[in-house]
C-alpha cells in the first residue's frame, strides 16, 4: 500500500509575515477544518493560488496538477481548448491531499460547480456581492436584498463572506440544467435584484460605471468559473478566510474578524459547526421564473 505520510518542507517558513503564521500552522490550521472544508472540495475540479514564498512573494493561479505530485492525488482530466491541451485538475478529497496542497503553499481553493462525474451538469449557483471600496455595510444591504428576492422565489441559500469585501450567497441546485442555463438564470437573477433597487444594485464590470452602487456579477456561474471555498484562506496580508455566516449576524459580522489564526475557536464560538457538509441539504430545482 502507498504510503500517504506527508511531511511538511520547512516548516518554519512564514507564509503571511504580518500575522506571523508559517507553513506549519498554516497546514495545521487546514487540518483543523478538514471536516467542514471537504465536503465543499469533494470531486470537485480546484484551481489553486500558490504562493511558495508567502504573501509577500510571488504567487499564481494553478489548474494543471504538477508531475511530481504523489501518485494517489486524485486528477480529473478536462480539455482546455483556448490553450490547445488538456488539463489535470487536483481533486482533492481527504486529509492527505489537503496538507499536500497546504505544504505546496495553496494558499486559496477555488473549486468549480460542477463534479467530476458530470462536469456538464452544475450543481451550484453563487451571486457574487461586490461592494464599492470596501464598503461591508453595503454588501449586507445587497445580500438582505438577494435573500428576500430568493425566498420570493422559494430558494434556500446559504451565506458567507469572500475572505475579502463581499459576499456570495450560494445556491445549492439539482443537476438539471446546463452551464450556460446556468448563467442565464444567474444573470436574470441579477436582473431581479436591480430592478428592486437599481439606486443600490448594477452589473457594470467597469468600476466607473458602478457610480458608487454594488456589483452582482453573475460571470462567477460562467462555463469555467469557481468560487473560493467556504474556509478557504486567501492570499492576503491579513490571513483572512471565506467563512459561513447567517443572515442574522450580518449586520453585527466583521469580514476581517475571520482568520486562519481565528477561524477555529470562532467555529466553537459560535455554536454549531456551519456548513457541515452538502451532503444534508436537497439541492433545488431553478424556478422557471430564472430559466425563461
Amino acid at each position: 500500500m502507498t504510503s500517504r505520510t506527508v511531511e511538511v518542507t520547512n516548516p518554519d517558513k512564514v507564509l503571511w509575515p504580518a500575522p506571523g503564521i508559517t507553513k506549519r500552522q498554516y497546514v495545521g490550521y487546514l487540518e483543523s477544518v478538514a471536516d467542514l472544508m471537504l465536503p465543499w472540495l469533494h470531486d470537485r475540479p480546484l484551481s489553486l493560488v500558490r504562493a511558495p514564498d508567502g504573501v509577500e512573494g510571488e504567487r499564481y493561479f494553478q489548474k494543471n496538477t504538477p508531475k511530481y505530485a504523489p501518485e494517489w492525488v486524485k486528477t480529473v482530466t478536462i480539455p482546455a481548448p483556448s490553450a490547445k491541451r488538456d488539463v489535470a485538475y487536483t481533486v482533492c478529497n481527504d486529509v492527505e491531499t489537503l496538507r499536500w496542497l497546504g505544504n505546496q503553499a495553496a494558499l486559496e481553493f477555488h473549486p468549480a460547480p460542477v463534479r467530476r462525474d458530470r462536469l456538464d451538469k452544475p450543481d451550484q449557483l453563487v451571486v457574487d456581492i461586490d461592494p464599492p471600496d470596501a464598503a461591508f455595510d453595503a454588501a449586507v444591504e445587497v445580500a438582505l436584498l438577494v435573500l428576500e428576492v430568493t425566498d420570493d422565489l422559494g430558494l434556500t441559500t446559504l451565506l458567507k463572506t469572500t475572505g475579502g469585501k463581499g459576499l456570495h450567497v450560494v445556491i445549492l441546485i439539482q443537476r438539471h440544467v446546463s452551464s450556460g442555463e446556468l448563467r442565464h438564470a444567474a444573470d436574470r437573477l441579477t436582473e431581479i435584484v436591480m430592478e428592486r433597487r437599481p439606486d443600490l444594485v448594477t452589473a457594470e464590470f467597469r468600476k466607473e460605471d458602478r457610480r458608487g452602487r454594488v456589483m452582482l456579477d453573475p460571470s462567477r456561474n460562467s462555463t469555467g468559473a469557481t468560487m473560493v471555498a467556504p474556509y478557504s484562506p486567501r492570499a492576503r496580508e491579513d490571513a483572512t478566510v471565506s467563512f459561513p455566516v447567517v443572515a442574522d449576524e450580518l449586520g453585527s459580522v466583521d469580514p476581517s474578524e475571520f482568520t486562519v489564526v481565528s477561524a477555529p475557536r470562532l467555529l466553537d464560538r459560535r455554536g454549531p459547526a456551519r456548513w457541515a457538509s452538502p451532503e444534508g441539504r436537497a439541492p433545488q430545482r431553478l424556478p422557471r421564473e430564472l430559466l425563461r
